[in-house]
């Protein structure tokens, strides 16, 4: 639970294309849908469905509930689709969102990709012991170069996280974004 709220599975929703995604039922009105890209120093996680509801990487998002805020939605993916605790990140504010866009129920819909950062360090050892992709988890974490090919099918996807590349850089220009643990994202 995040702010009284409950797990995706358990939540009487219909489920989005996108892991962990909701949408409203029976409500007549769409609900934004909300991405959480978490990051790492220069590194960000995308995830997997692990019952394959859709093939390779996704940047990992959700619908939002009724009234909630996006920062807040945000959080909730890290806990629902990436199955990280939330208490693990923190929302990067000094980053503005960007926009991916994607099909859903037959339409194109915006999806805004709020920045977060890990709070605790990567695992002991060399960064690059990080770039092992492990198919039984839901999530791998990824450089920019990286990221972007496990993306290259998804055009807005790219285009989104190279947006936030160039957000990530000027807020740290401006001391907004950590630079440590490998530099930033984008670097």
């Amino acid at each position: 639970r995040l702010r009284g709220r409950v797990a995706a599975a358990a939540a009487p929703t219909k489920m989005a294309a996108v892991g962990g995604g909701r949408a409203s039922v029976g409500s007549g009105k769409e609900l934004p849908e909300i991405g959480g890209l978490i990051l790492r120093g220069n590194r960000c996680v995308l995830v997997r469905s692990l019952k394959s509801e859709w093939k390779g990487m996704r940047i990992p998002s959700m619908q939002s509930e009724p009234g909630e805020l996006p920062a807040v939605t945000a959080l909730c993916v890290v806990s629902e689709v990436c199955d990280i605790d939330a208490e693990d990140v923190e929302v990067l504010h000094g980053v503005p969102p960007v926009n991916s866009y994607a099909v859903r129920q037959g339409k194109m819909r915006p999806i805004a990709v709020h920045a977060l950062y890990a709070v605790n360090p990567p695992p002991p050892g060399p960064l690059e012991a990080a770039d092992t992709e492990d198919p039984e988890d839901s999530y791998d974490w990824y450089t920019f170069p990286r990221a972007m090919d496990a993306l290259r099918s998804d055009s807005f996807a790219c285009a989104a996280l190279a947006q936030m590349a160039v957000a990530l850089s000027a807020a740290a220009a401006a001391g907004a974004v950590p630079d440590k643990w490998g530099g930033v994202f984008g670097q």
